[in-house]
């Protein structure tokens, strides 16, 4: 009832839109129609998409899941872009424990966003950033959404980095200023997983080739020219041979609205 009201009032406002493709998704489930464990690594990834987005009514923040990609909008103010921020780079360093990357796009503009409809011209745009601009596993802010990150001040732009005169968002931002000292409680150590993103990402430099080493080569430069050179997490080089010490991925960072504050 409320989204039909909803609907009829014509809810169609200016918010933040990221649309978010999740890279080689295609090939997985085709990989699971035959493959068992195929198939239950799919699950897995789908139960940590879940897992690591909540919805959070009071900014308006909401999400749809279809096929490989992922919609999540919020409302156009300092708290629903500070959100999209962190849930975004939640689920990307969740997805790389399972070498899945992403690659989107995040405007702003005119959006209606419920669960029986989502249409508007900044998903028009937020689409077209990702699939024609973004070529590399990247999520691509418009110029718009540039702007109001830096009224917004330097909390958000923390959240940023820019390379070729392209800005993203810095989902390497927890291994880049990650320290190994002091160990508090309720620390998230992460040892383990930078060790397994650099080992995904060197078996991709090993193995891959084409449009799939290309990612995987500017991911390295990515990775080495914001967190290697602190000197915490080692560089990512090609030939290094695979790891089988790792085991499975840690347990995912989860997100549980709750009157959640900064």
């Amino acid at each position: 009832m409320v989204e039909e009201i909803e609907f009829a009032k014509g809810a169609y406002q200016e918010k933040y839109v990221a649309f978010l493709d999740l890279l080689g998704f295609k090939a997985q489930v085709e990989a699971a129609e035959i493959d068992e464990t195929a198939h239950q690594k799919l699950r897995e990834v789908l139960k940590l998409v879940h897992e690591s987005l909540c919805e959070n009514p009071k900014i308006s923040f909401r999400l749809n899941y279809f096929s490989d990609c992922i919609v999540l909008s919020g409302e156009r103010s300092s708290d629903g872009l500070f959100e999209m921020f962190r849930s975004i780079c939640l689920l990307v360093s969740n997805l790389m424990q399972h070498d899945v990357l992403i690659r989107g796009g995040l405007t702003a503009g005119k959006l209606h966003h419920s669960r029986d409809f989502l249409y508007g011209a900044a998903l028009n745009r937020a689409y077209q950033l990702e699939s024609e601009v973004a070529k590399n596993p990247m999520i691509l802010l418009s110029d718009e959404v540039l702007e109001d990150a830096k009224c917004y001040g330097e909390q958000h732009m923390g959240y940023l980095v820019e390379h070729d005169g392209k800005w993203f968002i810095h989902y390497l931002l927890q291994y880049q200023i990650y320290r190994n000292e002091p160990i508090y409680a309720g620390k998230v150590i992460l040892d383990r997983p930078a060790a397994r993103v650099i080992n995904f990402i060197c078996q991709r430099l090993n193995n891959d080739a084409g449009s799939v080493r290309a990612k995987a080569e500017w991911l390295r430069d990515y990775w080495n020219e914001t967190v290697a050179k602190h000197g915490i997490f080692g560089r990512i080089e090609e030939g290094v041979p695979l790891d089988d010490s790792l085991g499975g991925p840690t347990i995912a960072i989860r997100r549980i609205y709750a009157g959640d504050k900064r």
